[in-house]
């Protein structure tokens, strides 16, 4: 065998390690292991949304590599992956592995905090780059958005429609009130709730701009509005005619 036949099976060799990829796993598994961990909930008409607690775990680390420099991610393919740094930089060049894909795995990795099979790691990566955040809106509220909060305020002209936002403490705080702050509401009021993040029409409208925000509407219009963490009492104020 001649040497150029040596460093031709050798670059063979270096391209087929570089390129090969983990053999996939079963979706199905893969989205149960998901739910079971409370990455992934399941409403009842089959819908899939990431849960906020894992978002706000993905958050951290969104913010730490979005923006990070090509050198840093490199490094941290090398770390995470175990791999050679020109295997990182082919997988990253070649768009195996994007961005998005290591800020997801670490952030499953940490949610999850046990050892996964590789597999299975990559399918949820997979699984999970393809599912919307869960709305901020709580369930016991009538979800609106851009495009049926019009209809709504037509059809029920005395309402209050409350402004959420994720990775909002101030929104955590009023929803562990929420039930008192609803008691306080009087009985003919609707009460709604829209993401005030997918809402900008809904928030150019009302002028909105912080959350949470508690806007009131009497036969219609916009009567009064009060932003930020509110108690019940605070609430209930806005239905006592002065």
């Amino acid at each position: 065998m001649t040497q150029e036949t040596d460093n031709a099976n050798t670059t063979n060799q270096d391209h087929t390690e570089t390129t090969q990829t983990i053999e996939r796993a079963d979706p199905e598994t893969a989205l149960n292991q998901l739910i079971q961990f409370d990455a992934v909930v399941e409403d009842d008409d089959g819908t899939l949304a990431t849960t906020i607690e894992y978002e706000d775990v993905r958050r951290i680390y969104h913010d730490t590599y979005i923006e990070a420099s090509h050198e840093q991610i490199i490094t941290t393919m090398t770390d995470v992956f175990d791999i050679e740094r020109s295997n990182a930089i082919t997988q990253l060049e070649e768009g195996v592995v994007s961005r998005t894909d290591l800020i997801t795995y670490l952030a499953i990795d940490s949610y999850v905090d046990a050892s996964l099979d590789p597999a299975l790691h990559a399918m949820m990566v997979e699984i999970l780059n393809k599912i919307d955040p869960e709305s901020p809106v709580p369930n016991v509220v009538t979800e609106l958005t851009d495009e049926s909060y019009d209809s709504f305020i037509t059809e029920h002209p005395d309402a209050l429609v409350t402004v959420w936002k994720r990775h909002c403490d101030p929104c955590r705080s009023v929803k562990a009130d929420l039930d008192d702050i609803l008691a306080g509401v009087p009985s003919d009021v609707v009460v709604a709730g829209i993401d005030g993040e997918n809402a900008a029409s809904f928030r150019r409208e009302a002028e909105i701009t912080t959350a949470p925000a508690f806007i009131q509407y009497k036969n219609g219009e916009q009567s009064a509005v009060k932003t930020g963490r509110q108690s019940p009492d605070a609430i209930a104020e806005m239905f006592t005619d002065t």
